[in-house]
């Protein structure tokens, strides 16, 4: 059986530079792992033919901000937050197109 990874489960101290910087600041969002590899990995498919298009970071920018209009948030650190956390962790996955 797989378990999912969310962003919520995982160490505290593993947080992005924007975060250490406001310790305090509240994370205003869950990522599930599993989808943004599977939404990733469908990208890749769909680029296949043309593998100079995929760009982890248009990737996770819009992912980022997708997230934000669809949740109704609007803090921009947030949003940063989350961009560096998904290119970050897509940065560490190896796709083949």
């Amino acid at each position: 059986m797989h378990k999912e990874r969310y962003s919520f489960l995982l160490n505290s101290k593993k947080t992005t530079r924007m975060r250490s910087r406001r310790s305090a600041y509240p994370k205003l969002y869950v990522l599930n792992y599993a989808k943004i590899k599977d939404q990733f990995r469908q990208e890749v498919n769909n680029y296949r033919n043309h593998p100079e298009l995929i760009n982890i970071e248009e990737f996770a920018m819009n992912y980022s901000l997708g997230y934000h209009i669809c949740h109704n948030i609007e803090d921009f650190i947030s949003k940063e937050c989350m961009f560096l956390e998904v290119k970050k962790y897509l940065e560490g996955i190896h796709f083949f197109a």
